[in-house]
């Protein structure tokens, strides 16, 4: 049995003003950032980053940030490199805590794109998606 995907959706929530979130919070990043004003920087990416997480499913989330923290751990805690080193062990955890919340919220944004890419082409366009061959329990057991 074929089976084609058509349409992808990891959206938690619609709303019309979760991408506006993000582009608010873009925009006063890069206004802090083009100022040298790292409150207004910081306060952008965290409106930004919250927009991104509401939008995306909690399990995604989930998951990804749990990627995240063991490629932190990895790379700031078991393996560190010479910029790490001197840290102590707290400051590497927090480092790694930071470094998957970054990581979870950048992967977020990143499949929501996709996500949007692949339903405008499969859907508005008319291309052909995804096809997947699966198998009922009979035709497994017949083999």
């Amino acid at each position: 049995m074929t089976q084609q995907v058509k349409r992808i959706d990891p959206y938690w929530h619609t709303h019309p003003m979760i991408p506006t979130g993000v582009a608010i919070g873009a925009i006063l990043a890069l206004i802090g950032y083009l100022k040298d004003k790292p409150v207004l920087f910081v306060a952008g990416l965290v409106i930004a980053g919250l927009a991104i997480l509401f939008a995306a499913r909690p399990v995604m989330s989930a998951v990804l940030g749990s990627l995240g923290l063991a490629g932190g751990l990895l790379s700031l805690v078991v393996v560190p490199n010479l910029s790490t080193a001197g840290m102590s062990l707290g400051l590497k955890l927090v480092a790694a805590l930071m470094f998957a919340v970054v990581f979870m919220v950048l992967w977020d944004a990143i499949v929501l794109v996709l996500a949007a890419l692949y339903n405008l082409y499969s859907h508005t366009l008319g291309l052909s998606g995804v096809r997947l061959d699966l198998e009922t329990a009979e035709d497994a057991a017949a083999e």
